[in-house]
């Protein structure tokens, strides 16, 4: 209760700060691709850079992109085009920070996206009001990865400000998600040298069960512990006292060996503001030494702010989720778990109303299957909303299913974090 009265008055504090949002226009020029538009770039002070994009043609409302772990204000993937397109009013930030840099730069958070976000949805509908003469109708909020939990994240925690919003593949906390990545390297270095066997064993049987059926040479017991290990990885929002799982799902094995360097990458970039203090041998970090991490072994002050980023579940605006089975960056056991999470908060009949979630077989960290389907989210989110804001006069509800991919049923996501196997959890 007391993190929502908090959360209640700092958005009205920044509504009240509304007109004072201050920024610097660098760019304000007519552009004729992929539509007619006025593009403008700057900064909102101090140093969230942002662009903003206003269609000639406007269907009257605005989309705010939050962006990926690794994204600047340009990174919008198929978000961009889609919405542009349908004549939606666009802006983006880099939210103040930015994944190489933000171990040099103690003023910057990863927390800080929040305070950005709420600026820039402030000030966007600012221009737009100033642009076009008349108010947005409807602010729909979206990204992807880091800018799915942040859409989720704003949902939860801004209803006011946003009429729904398309959160694709995001992760649920920062200790589940860059844990999770810590633990997954740790176990692959262990079976590394049988990759390629474990990978072409699932190519040929899906159904494949290491546990109960060896292969030819066996994997030795460690082997089958640490394979053990990534398909099993407890986690928790202690906050709200609930518990999932985000082990690799199977069938993702041929994405964890195309995929190590770069879990090895966001923890060599991370570790200093993740965790300043991990250093388990002294000396320079090595990238031999990230997967030791266990970040709910680390100091309190370090998970307290690890924390900042945690998921409620309790949500009161209307979103889409499309996640793919064999993504390894965000297993899609976070979703998974979200769904449970909001049914928990909320309620099963609570959640139906407010979330849908769409899986996408055998996709990894997003896309060609999702980006080809940004278009067909956006048109299924207007007309929930539509149903939702009509008592059911007019729209529909979120559909059964957004391309070839159904809707996932309530209680129980139909797929598994791990197999079924005697191993004790580590």
């Amino acid at each position: 209760m007391m993190r929502r009265t908090a959360l209640i008055l700092l958005l009205w504090t920044a509504v009240a700060a509304h007109a004072a949002v201050q920024a610097v226009i660098d760019t304000d020029e007519a552009r004729a691709t992929p539509v007619p538009h006025r593009f403008i770039h700057g900064v909102i002070l101090d140093d969230a850079k942002f662009q903003i994009l206003l269609p000639v043609v406007w269907n009257g409302k605005v989309v705010i992109h939050t962006r990926g772990f690794s994204g600047t204000e340009f990174s919008t993937g198929a978000f961009l085009p889609a919405a542009l397109a349908k004549g939606y009013a666009f802006a983006a930030s880099d939210e103040g920070w930015n994944r190489v840099t933000i171990r040099n730069e103690p003023e910057d958070t990863y927390h800080e996206s929040r305070q950005r976000l709420v600026e820039l949805t402030l000030y966007m509908n600012q221009v737009v009001q100033a642009h076009y003469g008349s108010p947005s109708t409807r602010t729909l909020i979206m990204g992807g990865s880091n800018g799915g939990h942040h859409t989720k994240w704003m949902l939860e925690d801004y209803p006011t400000l946003y009429d729904g919003g398309i959160a694709g593949y995001g992760f649920n906390a920062q200790i589940s998600q860059w844990g999770s990545i810590a633990t997954v390297i740790r176990n692959y270095d262990v079976i590394a040298p049988r990759i390629d066997d474990i990978i072409a064993r699932r190519a040929a049987d899906p159904d494949w069960n290491p546990f109960r059926q060896p292969l030819s040479p066996p994997l030795t017991s460690a082997q089958l512990k640490a394979l053990h290990n990534i398909y099993d990885i407890p986690a928790s929002l202690p906050y709200s006292d609930f518990k999932f799982n985000v082990g690799r799902w199977p069938g993702s094995e041929a994405t964890w060996k195309q995929q190590y360097p770069a879990l090895v990458g966001y923890l060599r970039d991370s570790m200093p503001r993740f965790d300043p203090t991990f250093n388990p041998n002294g000396g320079p970090l090595l990238d031999s030494e990230l997967g030791l991490w266990m970040p709910e072994k680390s100091p309190g002050w370090v998970q307290r702010e690890l924390r900042k980023l945690d998921l409620s579940g309790d949500l009161q605006r209307p979103v889409i989720i499309m996640h793919g089975t064999y993504d390894t960056t965000v297993s899609p056991g976070e979703t998974a778990g979200y769904k449970a999470l909001v049914e928990k908060t909320i309620g099963r009949k609570g959640a139906e109303k407010v979330l849908a979630v769409y899986y996408i077989p055998g996709m990894g960290h997003g896309g060609t299957e999702f980006n080809n389907l940004v278009d067909e989210q956006i048109d299924a989110l207007e007309a929930w909303i539509d149903w939702l804001q009509s008592d059911g006069r007019a729209g529909a509800p979120a559909p059964s299913k957004i391309g070839i991919y159904p809707r996932d049923p309530s209680r129980g996501h139909g797929h598994g974090g791990h197999h079924d196997d005697d191993d004790d959890d580590d």
